[in-house]
């Protein structure tokens, strides 16, 4: 019995001492690749790219994401000659430290502060999944700023299965001690392969893309932040859904046939049915479509930035 106790302790500990440890294993393998931002609502990560006179394309990265996943997929490479990119770390993800919320209202609001600091008087925003509703919420409350908006695999409706048991489990104190300080490690390692399985479906999971979420998931501050906005994005949602018939810049929708975390029925179809003129491409993919995709997606990014620009004459 006491070698039994001894060992749980020891494991405990050695638990402990990783997760300490690992965000500067994570600063190690994967630096921070752009300038941090101090904003009224805190500092901002921001990764930058393309000519600095380009037309400015804002790229808002989904739940449990990092900026870095735009460079290292195959789409920052596509676009980076041609336009101007932007893309922010949010609240709780990557370098950008948590705020007091980490919900859509509080993203659309940092995301505006970072407009402000760059003097962005108007861009394109491109909204990968949860990043979508960020990019519909600032569209609606400042329209002045958006001139289009490209939406990839979004979240749009309240449906099933949106809020995890994870989640749940990690606004009890106890459990979230647990989880947060001992099982960070192992769970992070599962949760990174079963969702990045579904997330890329129905094609493999690209390494460079495992080897990146494995070093930013695994970690306390990025783990609460995706518990925070899995908890309150249906009421968020909710809150949103009156306002996308408003909406007048170009919308141009992209969806995966078999995207399993944001099936296309559920969202991308009536959201693009709710927006007048709003274009749906339903492409032969799943969630992943800027790293599946690249090609389709850097076109409809180039084509919203022209209709933008048409429309700001």
């Amino acid at each position: 019995m006491a070698l039994t106790t001894r060992s749980i302790l020891g494991a405990a500990l050695l638990g402990a001492l990783s997760v300490r440890l690992w965000p500067h294993r994570t600063r190690r393998l994967h630096p921070p690749l752009g300038r941090l931002l101090d904003l009224p609502s805190g500092q901002v990560h921001l990764i930058e790219g393309g000519p600095v006179n380009a037309p400015p394309t804002v790229l808002i990265h989904g739940s449990d994401g990092v900026t870095h996943d735009w460079p290292t997929s195959p789409l920052w490479e596509r676009l980076v000659g041609d336009l101007r990119l932007i893309a922010p770390d949010r609240l709780g993800h990557g370098y950008t430290p948590p705020g007091p919320e980490v919900t859509v209202a509080a993203n659309a609001q940092q995301l505006s502060e970072v407009l402000d600091a760059l003097n962005l008087k108007r861009v394109t925003l491109v909204g990968h999944s949860y990043g979508a509703p960020i990019a519909l919420a600032l569209a609606r409350q400042q329209p002045e700023r958006v001139g289009a908006l490209v939406l990839i695999s979004p979240l749009a409706y309240p449906a099933p299965g949106l809020t995890r048991l994870l989640a749940r489990l990690v606004a009890w104190p106890p459990l979230e001690w647990l989880v947060t300080r001992i099982l960070l490690i192992p769970l992070g390692y599962a949760v990174v392969e079963l969702e990045g399985s579904r997330a890329f479906a129905p094609v493999p999971m690209p390494h460079a893309w495992r080897r990146m979420m494995r070093a930013f998931s695994l970690r306390r501050t990025q783990l609460l932040a995706l518990a925070e906005e899995n908890r309150t994005i249906s009421r968020e949602l909710e809150g949103l859904v009156p306002g996308y018939a408003a909406l007048r810049c170009p919308v141009l929708i992209l969806a995966g046939q078999h995207d399993r975390l944001s099936p296309a029925e559920d969202h991308a179809v009536p959201l693009a049915q709710a927006i007048w003129g709003a274009e749906l491409n339903l492409l032969d993919g799943g969630h992943q479509l800027h790293w599946t995709h690249p090609d389709v997606v850097a076109d409809t990014v180039r084509h919203a930035t022209a209709l933008g620009q048409a429309g700001e004459r």
